[in-house]
Order: structure tokens, then C-alpha cells, then sequence
């Protein structure tokens, strides 16, 4: 129990970092391979992280897609949306009361051309990897975090605005923990 518990910039790159960050690259004859915090099968890391979040100490209200080869953020939607994922989540309380949440998206081509059909096996055991670090360095944050993998797909996917022929949400992990409701906000 007890108050909130609002991650930082700094706690978010950690997260982000240990769950999707590159931790390693190595240069070799024709190429330059890339090491992830959490493996993946055929190293194709075929998921993608968005941020959904009302307004941080450090981080403006928004929803942002991280980009691990740069570690950076890129603002995608100016504004607090964390309802949308309220209402697509059926109110689900940690949704309800969490200051953000991480969307995980899988990306099918990235798969689908070696794996084929298997590819959407593959999203389960992918993602499961990288949910375990994000939820293990969460805990280390003392930090709230759990996985949310009930919710409207249609509704999500158009917040984050993906193609879905090629990519489509997954799972989310709301971090954290705030008493009061996110604000209501529509999608123009």
C-alpha cells in the first residue's frame, strides 16, 4: 500500500533500457551486430515499445514510441491519452491508477519471413522474455507494474496509430501508481 509512486525520466530509461535497450554492439567484416537486454528468438526482435503517460515529473504528457538505436523517446501525441487505454482495458484498475503505461507491439515481418505461421507463437515467447526483465527492473524501482493483455486491440492500435497489416499491439504494462483517475481524452 501507501502513496503514489510516479517514476522518474531516469527510472523509465531503466526500464526501457534493461527491457528493450541495446546492450552491446559488436563490429565485425560487412556488419555491426546489435545485443538486447532480453533475447529473442532468431535475434529478430520483432517488438516495439510505446509510452502512454499523463504528465511525469520530467516528461510531458503524451504517447511516445522508444527507439533503442538511439535511446530516445519520440513524441508521437501531445496530451495525456492514458483513458483510451482505460476504457479499452474495461477499467482495469492498475490501467486506472497507473501515471503510465508501456504498450508492447509485435511487428510481424520481422518474423513472418522466416517463421511463418509460427510468427504469432513467437510474439508469446518474445514478449514473455522481455516483459520478465521490464517487470523485474520495476520491481527493483519499487515500483508497481503488472501485465495487462485484456483489452479492446482496435482502440489501442489506433491510439499508437500502427498499420495493422504490419504490427498491432500486444500486451501493456501499466508502471506505477497515482490515486487519482486519468482525465478523459478522445482520439480526433
Amino acid at each position: 500500500g501507501g502513496g503514489d509512486a510516479v517514476p522518474t525520466l531516469k527510472t523509465l530509461a531503466r526500464i526501457l533500457y534493461f527491457s528493450a535497450g541495446i546492450t552491446k554492439r559488436k563490429t565485425y567484416p560487412g556488419g555491426e551486430i546489435f545485443f538486447r537486454a532480453a533475447s529473442c528468438t532468431g535475434a529478430l526482435y520483432e517488438f516495439e515499445l510505446y509510452i502512454v503517460c499523463g504528465g511525469l515529473p520530467d516528461l510531458d504528457a503524451g504517447v511516445y514510441h522508444f527507439g533503442p538505436a538511439d535511446f530516445s523517446l519520440r513524441r508521437l501525441r501531445a496530451g495525456d491519452f492514458r483513458s483510451v487505454l482505460v476504457h479499452a482495458s474495461a477499467n482495469e484498475d492498475s490501467v486506472v491508477h497507473a501515471p503510465l503505461t508501456i504498450v508492447c507491439t509485435g511487428t510481424y515481418w520481422r518474423n513472418a519471413w522466416k517463421y511463418r505461421a509460427r510468427t504469432y507463437r513467437h510474439f508469446g515467447w518474445d514478449n514473455g522474455t522481455l516483459l520478465a526483465n521490464m517487470l523485474a527492473t520495476c520491481h527493483a524501482s519499487r515500483l508497481p507494474a503488472r501485465v495487462v493483455c485484456g483489452f479492446i486491440d482496435s482502440e489501442v492500435n489506433t491510439l499508437l496509430d500502427v498499420d495493422t497489416a504490419r504490427e498491432a499491439a500486444f500486451s501493456m504494462v501499466p508502471v506505477g501508481f497515482i490515486r487519482e483517475e486519468a482525465p478523459t481524452a478522445t482520439l480526433e
